[in-house]
């Protein structure tokens, strides 16, 4: 059997950012795509593991060592003068759009924290005909106004993905990241577009 060579990606810049309703342990597949994120705002947070060893006494050196996860890996952007729907979307809460007659246009804040759990998608600029899509299969989103509008900058909606665990109904444990080389072309059905 042939192997296949596999292809560097260039993985530069944000083409694409999406949420869906988590799947049974797997990605959400009806996405809805999200207003594009300020420029360089994208970080991921993947902790170091904190380490946890034996030391001996005689010895320089530890017996054993042993990693733990110590913090909540976590990927970061902001939003810049979101809508009303996309503020909600991600951080709860409700918008008022008033009666046919007299049309509004408020979100209001949720009285109590959300507990708001997507499939989220990171999905790079082709680059040579590829693409790299990122994909936080559970993830728990918490979303603030995070900056004020000024003269020279804009409201921001700052939201994080935390990943969470994606177990399935019978209580199997799958993989909460995964990353993805793909082709530029589409293969995959439209996502909707949450409202700008």
């Amino acid at each position: 059997m042939a192997e296949t060579k596999t292809v560097r990606p260039i993985a530069m810049g944000v083409g694409a950012i999406r949420i869906a309703d988590v799947g049974d342990g797997v990605p959400g597949t009806d996405f809805t795509t999200l207003p594009l994120p300020t420029k360089s705002s994208v970080a991921f947070n993947f902790a170091d593991p904190k380490e946890v060893k034996i030391d001996i006494e005689g010895s320089p050196e530890p017996l054993y060592v042993e990693f733990v996860k110590d913090t909540t890996d976590y990927i970061e952007f902001s939003i810049p003068t979101p809508s009303n729907d996309t503020i909600a979307l991600l951080a709860g809460g409700t918008v008022d759009k008033g009666e046919e007659l007299s049309p509004k246009d408020v979100w209001n804040k949720p009285t109590d924290i959300p507990s708001i759990n997507k499939t989220f998608q990171c999905e790079t600029l082709p680059k040579k005909g590829k693409k790299v899509v990122y994909t936080v299969v559970n993830g728990k989103i918490a979303a603030k106004i995070s900056q004020a509008p000024g003269a020279e900058q804009a409201e921001l909606l700052l939201v994080r993905v935390y990943v969470q665990a994606a177990i399935t109904e019978k209580g199997e444990t799958k993989t909460a990241f995964m990353r993805e080389v793909t082709d530029a072309a589409p293969k995959t059905k439209a996502a909707k577009t949450a409202s700008k």
